[in-house]
């Protein structure tokens, strides 16, 4: 058998099969025989013409249809085993000739990855500020979540709260009717006519009430420039008192002694969740820069296509979380299954490209999972899963969830060396193993079924990705607030 190989661009090489003429004779005369046991051929009983008779009725061409369908699989092993060629997914038959017969397959391999000089990579971290006004802000509301209503004898102001009875009409359309109508007083009421809060203010309770107010003409409803009329009676007068800001007040919130305590947990509350919002977008720009210097970044499209399906999964497990068929999300979005799945195309790359590069980290930089890493993500998974630990505990200490385990571990590692190389922290590189490493594009390859295990060992996505999909980040930071 004769076998060429020819590398084409993308990851991708074209291999061609010709089998040797005993081969391809002794398969001819086999699948002549199966013609012949199928159909009749004119001048024979059925199974009993010869291969010459065959090849008269029926043609080479089509006996030859038979031999690839006959031989096509046992062709390709035995063309693997001695091209030494290992594919991530099983070849596409793109052509076939006769005379010889020739069999030409289009074969996807594994990923190559050269990130070149990334370790020169340098990116400056956002800085994160906090103004005292925001950290005022902060306290305020607590502060308001302390207040309380106080009876004051003294006329009513803005932002008092008032009970009454109050009836109001239009001429025959009744405005309101209730025996206990509560308003807190604002400059200008969006429901009632302007002039209305005015009349309130100075009253005090027990204080009879009756006006007139002309509602404006252009007025959103049916009352525009007619003439209502309220009447009733102040119930109560009440005012909003809140806790001063000072040293009594801190330990309402929590274990501060002072106000000065207090203001600085707020500031560093701040500080962290600023810091978790902007990490993504900070690993992303380190990423993009990683890319742009990498050697050679490339793979073959079938990646991008399993990158793609596992994102609908992933938009499809998230929507019926939230008691929507994707189906019937594309209908109310006005799309189509096939044009969403384009659109999510350009962020599936993105994030594949993403995970090659830190694969490639995992290698080069030496950060497998180790046992104790991965012993310690599987405690962690098991405290937060609760009652169902024992059937969760099940399910990670499978083979694939310890593979996903080792994954989400070693993503996390790299993330972590990446930020730290382009802040210039990374500690020196420890000398390579004389061994070659097994190559992180074999991980990234088995991606379909290390991503599967995530979902398995709880790994979940946001649900942002649902409404646009285009926006996601290619990695995911969690508090990196170093």
């Amino acid at each position: 058998m004769k076998i060429t190989t020819e590398h084409l661009p993308n990851c991708q090489v074209a291999l061609i099969i010709e089998p040797d003429s005993q081969q391809i004779e002794d398969a001819l005369r086999k699948a002549a025989t199966k013609v012949a046991q199928k159909y009749t051929i004119p001048g024979f009983r059925k199974g009993k013409a010869p291969f010459s008779a065959v090849i008269r009725a029926y043609g080479k061409e089509q006996l030859y249809d038979q031999v690839v369908e006959d031989l096509g699989d046992k062709l390709y092993k035995q063309a693997l085993e001695e091209s030494g060629l290992n594919p991530i997914a099983p070849g596409v038959l793109e052509n076939v000739t006769y005379d010889p017969l020739t069999l030409r397959l289009l074969l996807a391999m594994p990923p190559e990855v050269d990130l070149g000089d990334y370790r020169s990579v340098r990116v400056e971290r956002p800085v994160v500020e906090v103004t005292d006004e925001e950290v005022e802000a902060q306290l305020k509301t607590m502060q308001s979540g302390y207040a309380e209503w106080t009876p004051i004898e003294e006329g009513a102001a803005v932002d008092d709260l008032l009970t009454m009875s109050l009836a109001g009409k239009a001429e025959d359309d009744e405005i309101i009717d209730e025996d206990a109508f509560e308003l807190v007083l604002e400059e200008q009421s969006e429901d009632f006519p302007p002039g209305f809060d005015a009349e309130f203010v100075g009253k005090k309770t027990g204080d009879s009430i009756a006006f007139d107010l002309t509602y404006p003409d252009d007025w959103s409803s049916e009352r525009a420039g007619k003439i209502a009329h309220f009447e009733g009676e102040i119930l109560s007068v009440k005012r909003e008192v809140v806790p001063p800001l000072d040293d009594e007040f801190a330990p309402l919130i929590g274990d501060y002694d002072t106000i000065d305590a207090l203001k600085e947990n707020i500031r560093t509350g701040i500080v962290e969740q600023r810091t978790a919002a902007t990490s993504s977008d900070y690993a992303n720009t380190v990423l993009q820069q990683v890319f742009e210097g990498a050697v050679r970044l490339d793979y073959p499209a079938i990646l991008v296509d399993e990158s793609v399906e596992r994102m609908m999964e992933e938009i499809d497990r998230d929507l019926r979380r939230s008691g929507i068929p994707l189906q019937e999300f594309l209908r109310m979005t006005g799309q189509t299954e096939k044009t969403y799945r384009e659109r999510m195309r350009s962020t599936a790359e993105m994030r594949l490209k993403g995970d090659l590069v830190l694969g490639k980290l995992v290698e080069v930089e030496h950060l497998q999972a180790t046992d104790e890493e991965i012993a310690a993500q599987r405690q962690e998974l098991l405290e937060d899963a609760g009652e169902d630990s024992e059937n969760f505990r099940q399910m990670i200490e499978s083979e694939a969830g310890r593979h996903a385990m080792a994954h989400d571990v070693e993503r996390r590692k790299s993330v972590e060396r990446l930020l730290s190389i382009a802040e210039g922290k990374a500690p020196d590189l420890a000398a390579a193993d004389d061994a070659e490493a097994e190559p992180a594009a074999e991980t990234v390859v088995g991606a379909t079924e290390a991503l599967e295990a995530e979902v398995v060992a709880g790994v979940e996505t946001e649900p942002v990705a649902v409404v646009e999909a285009e926006t996601e980040p290619m990695i995911v930071v969690e508090a990196e607030a170093t």
